[in-house]
Order: C-alpha cells, then sequence, then structure tokens
C-alpha cells in the first residue's frame, strides 16, 4: 500500500493526533505530581505521604502542591539498589 493511499485512509487530523501523542510520550515531564510518580514507578500515595513526612524522598512543595523532580527520583531509587550477590 503506498503512502498517499495510507494516508487517505487514516486521515491528516489522525496522524498529527499520533505523533503528537508520540512525542509528549518521549519528552517525558521533569515535575511529577504524586499521582504521575504513582503511575510511573509504582510507589503509592500512601507510600509517597509516609516517606515525605520522614524526609526519606527528595520532593518539592509550593503551597499544596507537592512536586517530584523525575533527575532526583532516578538518582533516589539509584541510590537504594541492593545489589544481588552471587549469580
Amino acid at each position: 500500500m503506498n503512502r498517499q493511499v495510507l494516508l487517505e485512509q487514516i486521515g491528516v487530523e489522525e496522524i498529527q493526533r499520533l505523533m503528537a501523542e508520540a512525542i509528549r510520550e518521549m519528552v517525558k515531564k521533569e515535575w511529577l505530581t504524586p499521582e504521575e510518580l504513582q503511575e510511573e514507578y509504582g510507589i503509592s500515595i500512601h507510600a509517597q505521604n509516609r516517606m515525605r513526612m520522614e524526609r526519606r524522598i527528595p520532593y518539592s512543595k509550593i503551597g499544596k502542591f507537592v512536586r517530584y523532580k523525575r533527575s532526583e527520583i532516578e538518582k533516589w531509587l539509584e541510590d537504594h539498589k541492593i545489589e544481588m550477590i552471587g549469580g
């Protein structure tokens, strides 16, 4: 199937939407909400709250809004990695 036929079948708007979605996925946000942190890293909201109160997880807070910097979370996860012994 040639490109012209494919473009006509899918539609320019749908292709633009798909491309925009792919670009958003490729360019990940640097600052995450608690819900985004839970979705992307699997750390529950409850666990986040507990770790923030214990000052065990890096975060920023402006007013009532909590945000996590992706690069700090990834470093924090790496710093808490437990190495395997043996095989």
